[in-house]
C-alpha cells in the first residue's frame, strides 16, 4: 500500500507490505519462473529496504478479513486481498500500489 505524507509541502510515500501479500509475491515469483532463487533474491531486496515497511496480519485484522470475505460473495476477491483491505482501512490508507482491480471495486485508489 501506499501511504502518502506531506512533508515540506512535497508528497513522500512510505511502501507498506503486509506479510501475507509478501508471502503471495514470493510465492508467485517461485512457481511462475520456476526458480527458487529469484524468489530469494526478491524477498531480500523488500526485507532488506528501508523503503518498506512490513505490517503483520494479527487475529483482529485476521478475524475482520475472514468476515469481509465472507460477506462479499459478490466480489472475486481472496482472502489476501480482504486481509490489504481491513489493514488500509485501519491505517487510514486510501491509496494502493497494484494493478488488482479489486482495490478500486473496495474503494482505494490505485496507481500506477
Amino acid at each position: 500500500f501506499l501511504k502518502g505524507q506531506l512533508d515540506s509541502g512535497t508528497e513522500a510515500f512510505r511502501l507498506i507490505l503486509s506479510d501475507y501479500v509478501f508471502d503471495e509475491t514470493i510465492t508467485t515469483l517461485r512457481f511462475k519462473s520456476g526458480r527458487h532463487d529469484v524468489a530469494v533474491a526478491a524477498g531480500r531486496t523488500i526485507l532488506d529496504s528501508a523503503a518498506f515497511e512490513r505490517v503483520s496480519v494479527e487475529p483482529p485484522v485476521f478475524d475482520a478479513a475472514w468476515s469481509l470475505f465472507l460477506e462479499r460473495t459478490d466480489k472475486p476477491w481472496s482472502f489476501t486481498d480482504c486481509t490489504s483491505f481491513v489493514l488500509m482501512e485501519n491505517l487510514g490508507i486510501r491509496k494502493a500500489l497494484t494493478f488488482d482491480a479489486n482495490f478500486r471495486q473496495a474503494g482505494f485508489a490505485t496507481f500506477p
